[in-house]
């Protein structure tokens, strides 16, 4: 009985993808007790090579293969293979502790959260740093996690696979920050979240991540679709809970301009032209509970066509 699936995107990563996966194998429970799903995006280097070669050697991994999709793409096909009760997410130049997943689950089959969060820390030059630590480890409900405040990371969770599919949980392909998208939204929906305090996730402060490169179209994909996606899905939920969903449209509006300020004057007059079609986000800023974001939206609506500019103006980038 497969009890967990660890789905691990894989494109152009053969300097980590096997110190990734060892990660996994290094494990106190059975192999027949989880499966690794790797999802060759469409890797041009010796990526599928490597991973090829580990598949021979470790029986409970299982390799699939597509056009490159991007992580998005990749995840929602592990999903939709996997046969695990519970779901989790490591990116493969990322890394988990060894002899982990025994505590974990007997934590997931004790208690049967829809999430349980786990904690993770970045890894520069060979240096540690933990990311977060819970107050306690008593279950609550998502939303009133996402009250407290909790990173959109989907790694840093660990998802029981009938309540993705339950309420149809996937992510959005072809974006970046497809996490920001995807988390509060599932958040949302769990009524059971779980927490541990030990040191689970390891993320290496790749330089070449595309998380850490600059690409415009972090800022258009920003607006386009994450603002817009949780400003409609914010609309639909509990009233108490809304501020939630004007607070991290507010955020990711401010993100977008705050990627797109050391390009050119091209980039930034076309997200101009971008967020003044999407104009109707200032009002869901209006409604946030930071004041600094109600004055932005203010300014923003007086000069609708001209928000690069403001911003960099408001941060004294000009």
């Amino acid at each position: 009985m497969i009890l967990l699936s660890i789905i691990i995107p894989v494109y152009n990563v053969e300097l980590f993808v096997e110190k990734c996966i060892r990660s996994c194998e290094t494990q106190d429970i059975n192999k027949d007790e989880y499966e690794i799903i790797v999802i060759n995006d469409g890797s041009k280097d010796n990526s599928l090579s490597i991973v090829n070669d580990l598949a021979r050697v470790f029986p409970n991994i299982r390799v699939f293969s597509q056009s490159n999709g991007g992580l998005s793409a990749a995840r929602n096909k592990g999903i939709q293979n996997a046969l695990g009760d519970y779901i989790m997410f490591v990116d493969s130049d990322d890394w988990i502790a060894e002899n982990c997943l025994k505590k974990l689950i007997e934590k997931l089959h004790n208690e049967q959260p829809d999430a349980l969060a786990i904690c993770a820390a970045n890894v520069t030059n060979g240096f540690i740093s933990r990311r977060m630590s819970y107050q306690d480890e008593v279950p609550i409900e998502g939303r009133d996690l996402l009250k407290k405040g909790v990173s959109p990371c989907a790694p840093f969770a660990i998802w029981s696979a009938k309540f993705l599919k339950k309420f149809n949980l996937s992510f959005y392909v072809g974006i970046f920050h497809e996490d920001s998208e995807f988390t509060p939204r599932a958040y949302y929906h769990a009524k059971k979240v779980s927490f541990t305090n030990d040191l689970i996730y390891f993320v290496y402060q790749n330089p070449n991540s595309i998380t850490r490169t600059t690409n415009p179209k972090r800022s258009f994909d920003l607006v386009n679709v994450v603002c817009n996606n949780l400003a409609d899905f914010g609309s639909q939920v509990d009233a108490n809970y809304q501020y939630i969903y004007y607070n991290n449209v507010s955020m990711y509006l401010n993100n977008a301009l705050s990627y797109i300020c050391n390009t050119n004057t091209t980039m930034q007059s076309e997200l101009n032209a971008t967020i003044y079609k999407n104009r109707h986000l200032f009002k869901i800023m209006a409604k946030s509970t930071h004041l600094k974001y109600r004055l932005e939206a203010l300014l923003f609506s007086f000069f609708p066509k001209h928000c690069v500019q403001i911003y960099k103006i408001i941060k004294g980038k000009l």
